[in-house]
């Protein structure tokens, strides 16, 4: 089992949104998210966005709302992938890849209660944060690795 640290983000001023916008296709739902560096912004309603990002192992939120919808000009279009249907889940743990991650922090529950359809988007984000940071600090620790052996002449 793995624990992840989730911590609730307060920012007095607006979040800047200048993120790449995509649309997230559920079924027959879709769903605003912005991208952004490491980050996600799911748009629960019309105007509440939930933003999640990972910061040295844990898992930031931050709940906040704005007064117009923001989409860019191009966007990318996303589908949940049917075999990510089955994740378990609850209210704060989740299964991904056969491992299993518990939070500190029922983030799962909170955007539950805000709007129970928003729980599978949520959840699909969560697995491409976990799994694309894993395969990312996975490729960074073998380039330097390489780099090391670069250095010491043995390549």
């Amino acid at each position: 089992m793995t624990e992840i640290n989730v911590f609730y983000f307060h920012q007095p001023r607006p979040d800047d949104f200048h993120a790449s916008s995509l649309l997230l296709l559920d079924g027959g739902r879709v769903w605003h998210v912005g991208r952004k560096g490491n980050g996600y912004y799911l748009f629960i309603t019309e105007t509440m966005y939930i933003k999640i990002w990972r910061d040295k192992g844990n898992l930031l939120f931050q709940i906040g709302d704005v007064t117009k919808p923001i989409l860019a000009k191009e966007l990318d279009v996303f589908e949940i992938d049917i075999a990510l249907l089955n994740l378990p889940f609850s209210d704060d743990a989740m299964y991904i890849g056969g491992q299993y991650f518990k939070f500190t922090f029922p983030i799962i529950g909170i955007v539950r209660r805000l709007n129970q359809r928003a729980t599978r988007p949520l959840v699909y984000l969560l697995y491409e944060l976990f799994t694309h940071e894993e395969t990312s600090a996975q490729a960074e620790a073998q380039e330097v690795q390489q780099k090391e052996v670069t250095e010491d002449g043995y390549s």
